[in-house]
């Protein structure tokens, strides 16, 4: 974290799901000593919520300041470096941000990084809250919105799991599960209650599902995962995994920093010469200004939009016939990784 860097926390949610009062339940826990801000955006011109948290507020070292009229995602981005500069003129040690439940907030992590404020932001996991009755298959599929929250977040909580059976919150958690990369960090609890310093956490990369899967799911392979020196630029993080028995070659996964931006003329020509080797392949990968996720499965490739922001990344899952010794893993997977590189932008 830099020095003199404000922490700073994203509470995001859909509409109903109990951003506001999980704010409430955090400034109930305030530390006495700490001094801290809360941003609220009203998608509307009354301040409903701001109203409610000052209410909630003792008045004691914590400073609300709201930005109405319009999503701090898009239309009030100007309302909402405003009113950043406003709160930040005060002596804040910690900040909060709620969006409103109808927004972005892919366009408010871009314009929170690029911005220039008097002190820096370090932004904190970004947290959605969500309940099991909105997180169901059929409003997954449906909504976008949805989609993007909780793909951005880095800590699902699950709210008002009161009022949702056994089978609807197992049902979410198998979604969250189920997504690449899963959403391992996962908190249920009732009317927004949520122990604050729960949320002191800075971003952590995702697990690579294909490598954390050998060691899961297949049982029958003897299978060693170690950490490989990357020769790409930006040193990205690297790990393969082989049969410790045979040496085949089974997995192999980067994580790249999220300024690493990739071309997707190339990337296809990558898969094209390594598709004889491969079982599947998953990606979050720049390819411009936003993220795609990437998809290679029975001889195909596919992009799709993703509200991605955290870093890029590329998982391998290689065929078990195929016979690749770890002298070959240093030769052919180096030029391989080079190859790729090579044609990223």
């Amino acid at each position: 974290m830099p020095v003199n860097a404000l922490p700073t926390h994203l509470i995001t949610g859909l509409l109903g799901s109990g951003k506001t009062t999980l704010l409430r339940h955090l400034i109930s826990q305030k530390p006495a000593n700490e001094r801290w801000g809360i941003l609220i955006n009203e998608f509307g011109d009354i301040d409903l919520d701001a109203a409610t948290l000052q209410a909630t507020n003792s008045g004691e070292h914590v400073h609300i300041q709201e930005v109405s009229g319009g999503c701090v995602c898009c239309t009030a981005q100007h309302g909402l470096t405003q009113a950043l500069h406003t709160l930040l003129q005060q002596p804040l040690d910690r900040l909060f941000i709620e969006p409103t439940g109808l927004g972005h907030p892919a366009k408010l992590l871009d314009t929170l990084k690029r911005t220039a404020f008097a002190r820096p932001l370090a932004l904190q996991a970004v947290v959605c809250v969500i309940t099991p009755s909105q997180l169901t298959p059929e409003r997954w599929q449906k909504s976008a919105v949805m989609r993007d929250l909780v793909t951005l977040a880095d800590l699902i909580v699950l709210n008002k799991t009161d009022q949702a059976g056994s089978e609807l919150q197992q049902q979410a958690v198998a979604l969250l599960n189920g997504l690449y990369p899963p959403k391992t960090a996962v908190i249920a609890t009732q009317f927004g209650r949520l122990d604050w310093t729960q949320l002191q956490r800075p971003h952590q990369p995702a697990p690579l599902l294909f490598l954390q899967g050998l060691d899961e799911h297949a049982e029958h392979l003897a299978c060693a995962n170690t950490k490989y020196t990357s020769s790409l630029p930006q040193h990205p993080a690297c790990w393969v995994s082989h049969d410790a028995k045979t040496a085949r070659l089974r997995a192999l996964g980067w994580i790249f920093s999220a300024q690493t931006q990739f071309n997707r003329i190339a990337l296809k020509a990558f898969f094209n010469e390594i598709s004889p080797h491969l079982a599947r392949a998953k990606g979050l990968l720049k390819t411009g200004n936003e993220w795609q996720l990437i998809n290679w499965s029975d001889g195909q490739l596919t992009f799709e939009d993703i509200a991605w922001r955290q870093d890029s990344r590329l998982e391998l899952l290689f065929n078990n016939e195929v016979e690749l010794t770890e002298n070959d893993l240093e030769l052919s997977l180096a030029a391989t990784i080079n190859n790729l590189n090579n044609r990223a932008k």
